[in-house]
């Protein structure tokens, strides 16, 4: 019998080593971060009264982009912006966005705009002042083109247009409505 225990032995403290290290792994080991912990979207840094000026070729300010409040996500690098106003001079005209909140992706590439977003064009060169409102605008900043799904309402003038879907490119003045098109054109007499 004590031939058989002598062999059993270190078996059985092999086993009991083994055991030993399973339950200082498990105990060790961080519980998996909770559903709330893992979907978090918390920024890295914020800043107030924000100014962001980008110049063309020859140092002349191509645009300004300002808000009350931004914010940045390392996650998607992306940023937040709360009452953003976009700015955009040049010698053909003055085009100004304004919404409630904005996000900024792919380095001042692409700007949204969230929430009564209003887009103006100071009247220049005999064009009369154009009023777009909308809840959401995608802004192209390269492109210079801005674009919605979602119902739309146009004022040129005395002329008002309102559909679903639409998309301005500043650089050909073209606006297009993409359905559900209503209006009233009133054409100044000379």
């Amino acid at each position: 019998m004590s031939d058989r225990f002598n062999h059993l032995l270190p078996i059985a403290l092999t086993l009991l080593l083994g055991l030993m290290t399973l339950w200082m792994l498990v105990a060790i080991q961080a519980p998996p971060p909770a559903e709330a912990e893992r979907n978090r979207h918390d920024p890295d840094s914020i800043a107030e009264n924000v100014n962001i000026v980008r110049m063309d070729e020859r140092g002349y300010p191509q645009y300004h982009l300002s808000a009350q409040r931004m914010l940045h996500y390392p996650e998607n690098d992306s940023m937040e912006l709360v009452a953003p106003r976009f700015v955009r001079k040049d010698e053909s005209a003055v085009l100004t966005v304004i919404a409630d909140k904005g996000t900024i992706k792919q380095e001042i590439k692409e700007v949204f705009f969230y929430g009564n977003v209003e887009l103006l064009r100071q009247p220049h060169a005999g064009n009369d002042r154009l009023q777009i409102r909308t809840q959401y605008m995608q802004v192209f900043m390269d492109r210079e083109v801005a674009r919605t799904d979602r119902a739309v309402t146009i004022v040129n003038g005395a002329s008002t247009l309102s559909g679903t879907g639409m998309e301005y490119e500043r650089k050909t003045g073209r606006l297009s409505l993409l359905s559900s098109v209503k209006g009233s054109f009133h054409v100044q007499k000379k």
